[in-house]
């Protein structure tokens, strides 16, 4: 088990989304207990009683633990340490009952752009190429809308949906809501689908 941020920066990329496939899904909270979770357990239930907090990548290889948001941004990282253009994204479904958010991270290797799998992502690296970026992030936005509106059905509001592309540092030890915040609002494009 890797337990180095500079032994992960090391690795090839293929290696790369390899060791990153192997990251439980969950979260480090205010007083750094890791939470290992399903995919779609509900962090509603648990928010009050263990907190969130950002965890940072070095956090993230030292507890084998994070979060779409904690991975994208230790994907991020790996990505400007090997100077591969890359894109986070956002993606939120809000209402009053319903809550579903998603951060994206999409790289561009080998002249093709790629989605970056993360820890919750049944794809492998480099399986699906696009010329340009806007085609592989509708490769990926398409799929998640469809299943919004398999859950939602009627109730589907496309003026619910956000997706933001965002380029804005995050801190290590932030609450969701500061997450949130950061992501929603931060000067990136709003993008229609």
């Amino acid at each position: 088990m890797l337990r180095s941020l500079d032994t992960v920066l090391g690795l090839e990329i293929h290696a790369f989304f390899d060791y990153i496939k192997t990251i439980k899904y969950g979260y480090r909270d205010t007083d750094g207990r890791i939470h290992v979770m399903n995919v779609s357990d509900d962090y509603g239930s648990e928010k009050e009683r263990f907190p969130y907090a950002f965890s940072s990548p070095e956090e993230v290889v030292k507890d084998n633990c994070g979060w779409c948001w904690d991975v994208a941004n230790l994907i991020l990282v790996y990505c400007r340490f090997h100077g591969l253009d890359c894109k986070s994204y956002f993606m939120e479904y809000r209402t009053e009952t319903f809550h579903q958010t998603h951060t994206q991270v999409f790289v561009r290797y080998d002249h093709l752009w790629y989605e970056a799998p993360d820890n919750s992502s049944p794809v492998t690296f480099g399986s699906a190429g696009f010329s340009e970026l806007q085609e592989c992030v509708q490769a990926f936005v398409g799929p998640f809308v469809s299943y919004l509106k398999s859950v939602l059905q009627e109730n589907y509001a496309e003026e619910n949906f956000l997706l933001r592309e965002f380029s804005c540092e995050i801190g290590r030890g932030i609450s969701d809501e500061e997450y949130l915040v950061l992501v929603r609002g931060e000067g990136g494009t709003e993008q229609g689908i």
